[in-house]
């Protein structure tokens, strides 16, 4: 009976097609496709929308009074749960192998990241399309091997499934305050929620003085970025960033400070003492709870971009006032003094973007803008420095404003000579805001200190527990990359100390688990010193990674070549194997 239930839904969509006339005549195969294709569509656009720092949110952690939600899935293990049971349902109609490590209902449990876990998905469904792909007139009624249900039936129950679980991941979504992506349309396919102009708003600071700003609404629920000027531009030197930003989905203000473009008050000359400018921290906090407060803002998930001495101390301070919400900074040629330095020193899970050039007309600007970053202690924190003559000093910045020629070196001016550094500066905070929430990939210069410690064999131990209590705090925290870790084990490989390299890769295992490469390079490792055990296991975890689809080949590159270099590098270390 519910074979034929399902026979007569899918007759109406033949009856529709068939009726356009020109179109090639649906099949069996095709209809369960397009079933299939939609689902996919609704749950991949659900788990996309529910930020990385939220993915494992459930009910539970709510505390509702009278609830029932004790023990029930977080998010991320319904995404999973819903990407096994894929696979579970619908390998039976492919013939395809089911992974033993997909056993027990929510997928591996090696899978954490917001971005391992939608490619799981994406590859499940996959999978679903090479199921409905084998689906005829003739068999769809017919049992597959090593199950009592027709073909049709486990079909249609994969995609009857995948319904259930979308709806209790827009639960999720609503109960975090976001909005399902496939309930902002509307009757005719147009998005519910349209990009919105900028807007000049108004802000009256507790003095009664009006402060100007901006703000450029996002077409849809997301993080936010307060933007600060320099002492010698007002907000508008923002505004270019500001569009590129609320188009990329992140709702952004900008502000003129007092006395400063459009903004009443008068400009608070610097003095040597922040303790004389008592106005300047309560108009900062004014601009943040604006930020904030506006509708579809990630109020928990927000940015801060800073240019001149002024727009990187406002800056930091905001960051240092709000360090839970504060997940990035885009600091451009300024500075900060020692209680923002110290907060820089400790913040090791705030990303920040450090910007400077060496002919900056207000010297020693670039050395200060090293200072930061030297004393910020995030791994994932990045330099761009623009290198060329020193300009002479003539004045300080923040006094005499005009005084000193401007030179389009400093601050925002540099967009007009690097026409490239608004497009890094957006990209720096799609990375940070809503790619990867709070963290940014680790390079190898902010690493520099670990790595060093690395290169010598008595230093692996120490950075192992480093890492170990890093991911304690944080478990996607990375502090270093693994292609130099993959190099430093290469080159003891190279010169013959084959126990060093294997310590070497194994600690980049540790820090990258899924990635082929560094399985490939530690089987790799284990051969040069004859444990061919390991060497074969590693070699083979290596393949399966590659065969599967699930991580990128390592987390530097994932392009075919790469893949195609992994996989004849295990090749060859097997054939050694079996020799």
């Amino acid at each position: 009976m519910k074979n034929m239930r399902i026979v007569l839904r899918l007759a109406i969509p033949m009856v529709t097609l068939a009726a356009w006339g020109q179109q090639a005549p649906p099949t069996i195969a095709s209809s369960v496709d397009g079933e299939i294709s939609g689902v996919e569509k609704q749950i991949l656009e659900a788990a996309e929308a529910m930020p990385e720092d939220k993915f494992n949110f459930s009910p539970e952690s709510l505390h509702i009074p009278g609830n029932a939600y004790q023990g029930v899935r977080t998010f991320a293990l319904q995404v999973k749960h819903v990407a096994a049971s894929n696979y579970a349902i619908w390998w039976r109609l492919t013939g395809e192998q089911f992974p033993a490590d997909f056993m027990g209902g929510d997928g591996p449990q090696n899978l954490k990241t917001k971005a391992e876990i939608i490619r799981f998905l994406k590859d499940s469904f996959a999978l679903g399309h090479r199921a409905a792909a084998t689906l005829t007139t003739e068999n769809m009624l017919q049992s597959p091997e090593h199950s009592k249900r027709s073909r049709l039936s486990l079909a249609e129950l994969g995609v009857a499934h995948v319904s259930d679980h979308y709806g209790q991941m827009v639960e999720y979504l609503r109960m975090n305050g976001i909005v399902p992506p496939a309930s902002r349309g509307t009757s005719d396919g147009k998005a519910e929620v349209q990009a919105q102009p900028s807007r000049v708003v108004d802000l009256k600071a507790p003095d009664g003085v009006i402060l100007r700003a901006t703000y450029f609404p996002s077409a849809k629920p997301g993080p936010g970025v307060l933007l600060f000027h320099q002492s010698n531009r007002p907000r508008k030197s923002w505004e270019g960033v500001a569009g590129q930003l609320a188009a990329a989905g992140i709702h952004t203000l900008t502000v003129d400070m007092r006395g400063v473009g459009e903004s009443g008050g008068t400009f608070d000359k610097w003095t040597h003492s922040k303790t004389e400018q008592p106005k300047w921290p309560g108009d900062i906090e004014m601009a943040w709870q604006y930020l904030v407060s506006q509708p579809g803002v990630q109020r928990d998930v927000i940015g801060v971009g800073g240019a001149g001495l002024d727009g990187v101390d406002n800056s930091v301070e905001i960051a240092r006032r709000h360090p839970a919400e504060v997940k990035s900074l885009a600091l451009l040629s300024g500075e900060t003094f020692k209680v923002g330095l110290d907060f820089l020193r400790q913040a090791s899970d705030l990303p920040g973007l450090f910007v400077v050039a060496d002919n900056d007309e207000y010297p020693p600007t670039a050395e200060a803008m090293e200072w930061l970053y030297i004393t910020s202690s995030n791994p994932g924190k990045r330099f761009v420095h623009y290198v060329s003559e020193k300009a002479p000093w003539l004045w300080y910045e923040p006094f005499d404003i005009g005084r000193v020629p401007a030179t389009g070196s400093h601050g925002t001016d540099l967009f007009q000579v690097h026409p490239e550094l608004p497009g890094e500066i957006v990209d720096w905070f799609v990375t940070t805001l809503i790619r990867t929430p709070g963290h940014a990939p680790a390079n190898a210069l902010a690493s520099a200190a670990i790595l060093n410690q690395i290169r010598t064999p008595a230093g692996v131990p120490g950075a192992a527990e480093q890492l170990r209590e890093a991911r304690r705090r944080d478990p996607s925290t990375q502090l270093f990359p693994e292609v130099n870790v993959d190099i430093i084990g290469s080159d003891y490989l190279r010169v013959g100390d084959a126990k060093a390299a294997i310590e070497i890769f194994k600690l980049n295992l540790m820090a990258y688990p899924d990635s082929a490469d560094a399985n490939a390079n530690l089987a790799h490792a284990y051969l040069a010193d004859g444990q061919k055990d390991l060497a074969r296991q590693y070699a083979e975890k290596a393949l399966a990674l590659l065969d599967s689809h699930r991580a990128p080949a390592s987390s530097w590159s994932d392009t075919e070549q790469r893949r195609g270099e992994i996989r004849e590098d295990v090749q060859r270390t097997l054939k050694k194997l079996s020799a």
